[in-house]
């Protein structure tokens, strides 16, 4: 098949929607043995940052990336600065990271993969739409992602 004809054969790779790509395995867990739930309160934030969480909330659930959630657990919404001054909305998982077991296995190292290339004639490159959302959280594990807002607690149903 002619390089030309790759995107129009593979349209289905190139789809815009939000949640197009997801990956069906594997399921992500976030295994914390036995430590017990932590929680915080939301964070008083401005009117302005308020209707910044509001509608990237909104637009998380629309899209089903998260759902209301009764969970034990509650990490607090932080809204930073991109580089150029625009706002971003995060969550402040650093306590929750500091209790999850880390995965063992390494990366691979970037000069073993390139070498592998070693005698390759064609090369493609192709990029996510997002860094995120593209891995489904194993159902009893989202628990864990539930974060809190001045209106109600949420988890999400993918990968942060």
């Amino acid at each position: 098949m002619k390089a030309s004809l790759m995107p129009h054969h593979y349209q289905q790779l190139f789809d815009d929607s939000f949640l197009q790509g997801i990956t069906c395995k594997p399921q992500h867990a976030i295994n914390i043995g036995s430590h017990s739930p932590l929680a915080e309160h939301p964070r008083r934030v401005s009117h302005l940052n308020r209707q910044i969480i509001n509608n990237e909330v909104k637009k998380m659930l629309d899209n089903g990336i998260i759902e209301l959630s009764n969970a034990p657990w509650a990490s607090r919404v932080v809204i930073a600065k991109k580089s150029h001054g625009s706002p971003r909305f995060c969550i402040d998982y650093r306590r929750l990271n500091s209790i999850t077991q880390k995965d063992v296995y390494p990366l691979p190292r970037i000069d073993d993969v390139i070498e592998r290339l070693n005698g390759s004639q064609i090369f493609s490159k192709l990029d996510l739409r997002n860094g995120y959302f593209q891995v489904p959280l194993a159902p009893e594990k989202r628990a864990k992602t539930a974060f809190t807002t001045s209106d109600g607690l949420w988890e999400f149903t993918i990968l942060p």
